[in-house]
């Protein structure tokens, strides 16, 4: 049986840790204008804003195109967001996955948990790299406004 694993990253942001948050749950949905290479669509199913409990859908490009849908886990104390995707293309390859955003002083902890569907299922690397790529755009604007 396999067991769950868990990758992470440490992203280091000139902008405040909060700005970070606050575009993240106020601005969410603008993610396809701002990287429209990337997020091809986002939209709420339940809920119409982030915040805890609510459900996402997004089309997504990493290698191929993608879909999921999503519910959030939003932790207003440790200011951080978590992305469970509950149907989508990530679930033909992993049995169970997480995504995970802290925001911290000074930078941004990337975690993802997940247990592969089988041998042939790839390490999701490739996601922390489209993740830390949004991350340090998104400070070059933020630290600009």
């Amino acid at each position: 049986m396999a067991q769950m694993a868990m990758i992470s990253a440490q992203v280091e942001i000139k902008s405040p840790a909060d700005a970070f948050y606050g575009f993240f749950k106020e601005k969410l949905p603008q993610l396809p204008l701002l990287f429209p290479q990337l997020v091809k669509s986002f939209k709420f199913v339940e809920g119409t804003e982030v915040r805890d409990g609510a459900v996402i859908c997004c089309e997504y490009f990493i290698g191929s195109p993608m879909t999921a849908k999503m519910k959030l886990e939003v932790d207003e104390l440790s200011k951080s967001i978590k992305f469970i995707p509950m149907e989508g293309d990530l679930l033909k390859q992993y049995k169970s996955i997480h995504f995970k955003l802290e925001f911290q002083f000074g930078s941004i902890k990337i975690i993802i948990e997940f247990e592969k569907a089988g041998e042939a299922s790839p390490n999701p690397d490739s996601y922390i790299e489209a993740c830390s790529m949004v991350l340090k755009q998104l400070d070059a604007s933020i630290s600009l406004a």
